[in-house]
């Protein structure tokens, strides 16, 4: 076989490993520091749970690609590393990802414990005032009270978002894909959504080519209530908004104040709300940022189109 000049790829932090059957040819020098050496068999190397997998993809020539725990025999340790082998070129790199695994699990560790000191206080607080407002006959009090416990939803909301969000991102959310009832979702995002909607007076229309897709539930509630809740909470009192679905796509579009062109850009951020949004509606700014990973998980498109002081539409391509 060809023997490929690795120098160039010395400077890399991957292992770059071409191989012959099971015998190592050539290394970079990231390689060599693993143990991969010319003509050292790989499984002398390193093992691992998947070894046997790994051994007769490339006895076989197939392309694979993988992440799990490896111990290295020269580092005498073990790191967590992603593998994937090129056939073609007989090619096997190996990326050490010890440390962002680590780095992942302390900010996953730091969320859960935040949101669970937060909840505990949080939930003091809602039982409390639920007695307050059982007691309190004053109407105007009451009122306050009302303000209060609709300020404690939005914190348990946005410290729910920030779980969610976090799960997305270190890739711990597992999907349960199924035929999904598109009907049932939307009026389901509806209701949760009621309040909202009927005290801006917004017409919400729907309208589907399907009456089921194949996707992962709990995904697709969530996608469609951060959408709408947002087409609802940006437009003007007594305007529409329209829920399409199709066997491609979903869409939502309103008649709110829709996006500055400047700001554009920047509407899929953690946490970050255009100038005008604060005047508007309270939010957290996270609702866009969970739809933008959510559809990156599933492997969909999400595209937008705005015009200031005209409106949004927002459409998920599901293929």
């Amino acid at each position: 076989m060809r023997v490929i000049d690795l120098e160039d790829l010395d400077t890399i932090k991957e292992a770059v490993v071409v191989l012959n059957e099971l015998k190592v040819v050539s290394a970079n020098r990231s390689g060599e520091r693993y143990g991969f050496r010319t003509g050292k068999s790989l499984i002398s190397v390193f093992t691992c749970k998947e070894m046997d997998r790994i051994v007769s993809s490339i006895q076989e020539k197939k392309d694979f690609s993988m992440e799990t725990d490896a111990y290295f025999f020269e580092l005498q340790s073990k790191r967590f590393v992603s593998f994937h082998f090129l056939p073609r070129k007989s090619l096997l790199v190996v990326n050490d990802l010890t440390e962002e695994k680590k780095l992942n699990e302390a900010k996953l560790d730091f969320v859960m414990a935040v949101s669970h000191e937060l909840f505990t206080p949080l939930s003091a607080s809602k039982a409390n005032l639920f007695l307050l407002k059982d007691l309190e006959k004053d109407p105007e009090k009451l009122k306050i009270l009302d303000r209060i416990d609709r300020s404690l939803e939005r914190m348990e909301t946005i410290i729910r978002q920030l779980k969610l969000l976090t799960m997305i991102q270190l890739g711990l959310y597992e999907l349960k894909v199924e035929q999904v009832h598109v009907k049932e979702v939307f009026e389901k995002s509806v209701e949760d959504l009621r309040e909202k909607i009927e005290s801006r007076k917004i017409r919400v229309k729907f309208s589907s080519e399907v009456e089921s897709i194949k996707t992962d539930r709990f995904v697709f509630y969530t996608i469609l209530k951060n959408l709408l809740s947002n087409a609802v909470k940006y437009s003007y009192p007594e305007s529409e908004v329209e829920v399409s679905i199709s066997e491609k796509k979903m869409t939502v579009k309103d008649q709110g104040i829709g996006i500055k062109e400047e700001e554009k850009e920047r509407i899929f951020e953690r946490f970050y709300r255009g100038s005008e949004a604060p005047k508007m509606a309270p939010g957290s700014g996270l609702g866009l940022s969970i739809v933008k990973h959510l559809c990156d998980m599933m492997g969909y498109r999400l595209e937008f189109k705005s015009q200031w002081l005209v409106g949004s539409e927002f459409t998920v391509w599901f293929r």
